[in-house]
């Protein structure tokens, strides 16, 4: 059976976890928030670019717990896609346990169109191969763009699915975007069995970052081998996390 999310939609258009609890995102600042957590955090759009000026180098492998709506996808490829060229492709690896159905998406898309028109192409570009639903523990794969840019969506718990991109995948990833519900709504999404695994799939100098300055959150990825440092929040709110593999 698919494994939709059960939400109801707010009078805004929004969608909202009944599970959870909590809010997706906002439309009041949520392409905002998107651009300074993750993608200011770990130092994109600059990485994008190919530093030795050749266009076959390794790819920039992007890791994120929590696809939920695609947001932070959808904001990382506009700005991929107005890097300069030459430019690193991108394989984008995400995970979540409840993938929206097209129909969802499809609307919530809509609403993004009309809040941020800058957002139009990607969304047409994810939405015309988004499948119909996932099944849970099923795995949702296409290369965007000549396959310059690469999504894989692992639908399935977060623990279980990090683990499962072991041994292939180790010390791999570039960047995390630690982007599931709230720890106080969500807390599985925050163990530190999830934090050791991002460990093993990291390398030195690979980043993270994420929106919770939960201290909990704090000391369990300094625990599980990161750097971590408290930065200014954006807007309501006053902190968040960014962080950085070192290596041993």
């Amino acid at each position: 059976m698919p494994n939709t999310p059960d939400i109801k939609w707010l009078d805004s258009g929004e969608p909202y976890s009944e599970q959870f609890q909590d809010y997706y995102f906002s439309t009041d600042g949520g392409l905002a928030e998107t651009e300074y957590v993750f993608l200011k955090q770990n130092g994109f759009p600059q990485r994008f670019i190919q530093s030795d000026g050749h266009q076959k180098t390794t790819s920039i492998k992007i890791g994120e717990t929590g696809f939920g709506t695609g947001l932070n996808f959808l904001v990382t490829l506009y700005h991929w896609l107005h890097t300069p060229k030459p430019k690193k492709p991108v394989h984008y690896i995400a995970v979540e346990k409840y993938p929206f159905s097209k129909v969802q998406l499809s609307r919530i898309y809509t609403l993004f169109s009309e809040q941020w028109p800058q957002l139009n192409k990607p969304c047409r570009v994810l939405l015309n191969v988004w499948p119909d639903s996932l099944r849970l523990q099923s795995v949702f794969e296409y290369s965007f763009f000549e396959q310059h840019f690469k999504l894989t969506l692992l639908s399935g718990d977060a623990q279980q699915e990090l683990s499962n991109l072991l041994p292939e995948h180790k010390q791999s990833f570039d960047a995390w975007y630690l982007d599931g519900f709230a720890p106080a709504r969500n807390p599985d999404m925050w163990q530190l069995s999830l934090f050791n695994s991002l460990y093993q799939l990291s390398k030195p100098g690979t980043t993270l970052s994420t929106f919770t300055a939960a201290g909990f959150v704090r000391r369990g990825l300094i625990n599980a081998g990161f750097t971590i440092n408290k930065v200014p929040g954006l807007g309501k709110k006053r902190e968040i996390i960014s962080g950085i593999y070192k290596g041993l």
